[in-house]
């Protein structure tokens, strides 16, 4: 009797079940890894929509149609579900021990229980080899990359081309064909999105925030943006080809920043200076944290509540990048001792509701003395 790995999901929103079948499927499928002499052979088992795309296209060893297993499963006496299926071919395989992703369906689990299978959770992916990036890997996320740089840039010479009117809001120039409109948060994003959808890459939930929204970093931004107040962009697109993400921030500010906001972004970028400076393997990421934590205490911005908000700097400093855009390890306190090959983000911030927000982040490659930054993009605050 032997063990086995099991997915059942589909591959455009599940990155273990994207890298182990290279395939982009929607609809829920059956992945299995049978396990023997500490090898083990992926096998899908997929519908006649999909299974002759997936012979050719797919990374699995073998690939098989799943009505002979759903059949399999009804003469057994079973109810047709995806699990009985993938219960059919394990028996068939003498499996009785499956090891299933974290968040597998608790249904399923529920299921195949039922039907005498030892079911056991994986602590987090199931295939914690994800975290060290191929070769192959780092060029599709170096595209990635690539385009949320240029994106970032669209978004840049956008905003240097507006103007400023009698309210201070950011408006169209007399020679825009668009004259006199005022420009919102919406109208930056479109900006950048139509810019990725046209190379290929997928944006999801950009952030144009200004002024206050600002200060709450996963805020996404809405409505009219103001001059002389920051903005933080945080562009995160994924490629239509291969799944993989871009990431990076910029803050900048239309006009003129106030004294006390160029001393949070001089800070700030300081801050990821550190960060980025001590990247290398064999680094605990806690220290980079920690020591980025310091130079903002040191600075004078300290992380707690303010007037009843939470204020400073209260997320981790970054986090892996790959076929999912928050993967291991984590940049925070908790730490994680970086490896080549990792990627990784860079990206301090500071946040008070009565200043606003800065944030700057880079995607980096982990190397043995080093890193290998990604984003290699120009930092400034003030846009004229």
């Amino acid at each position: 009797m032997s063990n086995a790995k099991l997915l059942i999901s589909g591959s455009e929103h599940h990155a273990d079940m994207l890298y182990i079948s290279g395939l982009f499927v929607p609809d829920a499928f059956i992945v299995i890894g049978l396990e023997h002499d500490s090898q083990t052979t992926w096998h899908g088992l997929l519908s006649p929509l999909e299974v002759d795309r997936a012979k050719v296209q797919s990374k699995l060893d073998e690939v098989h149609l799943d009505t002979i297993w759903h059949d399999k499963a009804k003469s057994n006496g079973w109810q047709r579900s995806l699990s009985t299926a993938a219960a059919a071919f394990l028996q068939n395989h003498d499996v009785k021990t499956i090891t299933v992703p974290a968040d597998f369906p608790y249904l399923y689990a529920q299921e195949l229980t039922a039907l005498g299978f030892h079911v056991s959770p994986s602590p987090a992916s199931l295939f914690p080899e994800r975290v060290i990036k191929s070769e192959d890997e780092i060029v599709q996320l170096t595209h990635a990359e690539k385009l949320t740089a240029q994106s970032m840039l669209q978004a840049e010479q956008f905003i240097m081309a507006c103007g400023i009117n009698n309210d201070g809001l950011v408006t169209f120039p007399a020679e825009h064909e668009c004259a006199g409109e005022v420009v919102t948060s919406e109208t930056i994003r479109a900006v950048i999105e139509t810019f990725l959808i046209g190379q290929g890459a997928v944006p999801s939930h950009t952030i144009v925030a200004c002024g206050k929204q600002s200060a709450d970093p996963h805020d996404m931004g809405s409505g009219v943006i103001s001059a002389n107040q920051p903005i933080i962009i945080d562009i995160f697109p994924r490629l239509v080809t291969s799944g993989y993400w871009g990431d990076m921030t910029r803050t900048y500010v239309k006009g003129k920043a106030s004294s006390e906001l160029k001393h949070m972004y001089q800070t700030v970028l300081e801050g990821q200076d550190m960060g980025l400076n001590m990247v290398q393997a064999g680094v605990d990421t806690a220290n980079i944290h920690n020591s980025i934590t310091a130079h903002f205490d040191a600075q004078g911005f300290k992380t707690g509540m303010v007037n009843g908000k939470q204020g400073g700097f209260f997320h981790g400093t970054g986090h892996g990048v790959g076929l999912d855009i928050h993967e291991a390890p984590r940049v925070s306190s908790n730490g994680a001792i970086l490896e080549p090959r990792m990627v990784i983000t860079i990206e301090p911030g500071l946040y008070y509701e009565h200043i606003g927000g800065v944030r700057l982040e880079d995607l980096v490659v982990v190397r043995d003395h080093g890193c290998d930054n990604l984003t290699n993009f120009h930092r400034a605050l003030e846009l004229a």
